[in-house]
């Protein structure tokens, strides 16, 4: 069925052989993709960008539309395009088996994976331990049914699948497959002065 589903909604730029493993692909400098991206991290967090990557990985690829096909049998949902800072070396198992929820410390609007729209708002949110060696996951995110809060929260009510902090900087999702990461910016982050609050990613 996953097989089926990635050869129906394969990017046209993917290059991948088979379906056992994943690979990332570099984005050449002169492409759009890259321009794109450089504008978007174009803030004074970005003190270099060293890489950016294009992520394959059938299996994931595959989980994500078979569950944004599971969401459109309750109705619309949308993909939205949001970011993810996290330290470089953790990237690889990112990329094997996604970003993992349940390993979610930060609760203040849920316990759940975070993304922003915005790379300097999950850059400033990112924990001071992933230090300056960044990679700012780059994610197609569904969401459905959005609920939005201001309190600390741990899950969504009932019906929710997301929740979005804020003003909108952030957004939480819960579940597997919800997410896929497309894209991978290595980057050098400027070293961000210690203050005592919590941080979101």
């Amino acid at each position: 069925m996953i097989e089926q589903i990635v050869n129906r909604h394969c990017p046209y730029e993917w290059t991948f052989a088979d379906f056992s493993d994943y690979k990332v692909c570099d984005v050449p400098s002169y492409s759009s993709e890259y321009e794109n991206f450089k504008i978007a991290l174009s803030y004074s967090f970005n003190e270099g960008i060293e890489r950016i990557v294009r992520v394959e990985n059938p299996y994931l690829y595959g989980q994500f539309l078979l569950k944004k096909e599971e969401y459109e049998t309750r109705g619309y949902c949308s993909v939205k395009q949001l970011y993810h800072d996290t330290a470089s070396f953790k990237v690889d198992s990112i990329l094997s088996t996604n970003l993992d929820w349940r390993l979610a410390n930060r609760v203040k609007y849920g316990r759940g994976v975070s993304f922003s729209p915005s790379p300097a708002y999950a850059n400033k949110e990112s924990s001071r331990s992933n230090g300056t060696a960044r990679a700012m996951i780059v994610a197609d995110v569904l969401v459905q049914n959005a609920q939005l809060v201001a309190t600390t929260v741990n899950l969504p009510d009932t019906n929710y699948d997301t929740t979005i902090g804020n003003c909108s900087q952030v957004y939480v999702k819960y579940y597997d497959d919800e997410f896929y990461p497309k894209y991978v910016i290595y980057y050098k982050s400027k070293i961000i002065p210690y203050v005592r609050r919590r941080r979101y990613f």
